[in-house]
């Protein structure tokens, strides 16, 4: 292959790469915040629970009670989508990271085939210095015993 053509798929693999880099760190990010925002709506949730314990021990109204009730019911209704939205973006960084692993394999790959292709070209100037080197050694002993 092309020492060029080589070069630039390496680069386009390494750019590919890259992005697929930025991708998943956004993907982390956002986990981060949707576990955070888990986290938060689960304390207040509890927070909350406490206050009605606390109230229902001093005696509640029922109409307060009903309001509490439904205020918990719909806590818990967010606390739900919350734990789905953080099992959905779990998902996308799994496939984020799996993208990821799939352009810095095909990196690696590029990056090999570089390192073979210089090893060879490495290994052909290397004969070829030994042919010269060799063949003026040759040349030497040639004029040497032409001399004698």
């Amino acid at each position: 292959m092309n020492t060029v053509v080589l070069a630039h798929l390496t680069e386009q693999a390494e750019k590919a790469r890259n992005e697929a880099a930025k991708l998943l760190a956004e993907e982390r990010q956002n986990k981060q915040k949707i576990a955070l925002q888990l986290q938060t709506l689960q304390q207040y949730r509890n927070d909350y629970a406490v206050q009605l314990q606390q109230q229902m021990q001093n005696g509640i109204a029922s109409n307060l009670l009903s309001n509490y009730r439904q205020f918990l019911a719909s806590l818990d209704s967010a606390v739900t989508r919350a734990q789905n939205a953080l099992v959905d973006q779990e998902n996308k960084l799994d496939k984020s990271q799996q993208f990821w692993q799939t352009k810095q394999r095909k990196l690696a790959s590029y990056e090999t085939l570089v390192d073979r292709k210089q090893a060879a070209e490495v290994k052909i100037a290397m004969k070829r210095e030994q042919k010269l080197a060799d063949e003026l050694s040759l040349a030497m002993y040639m004029r040497q015993r032409g001399l004698r």
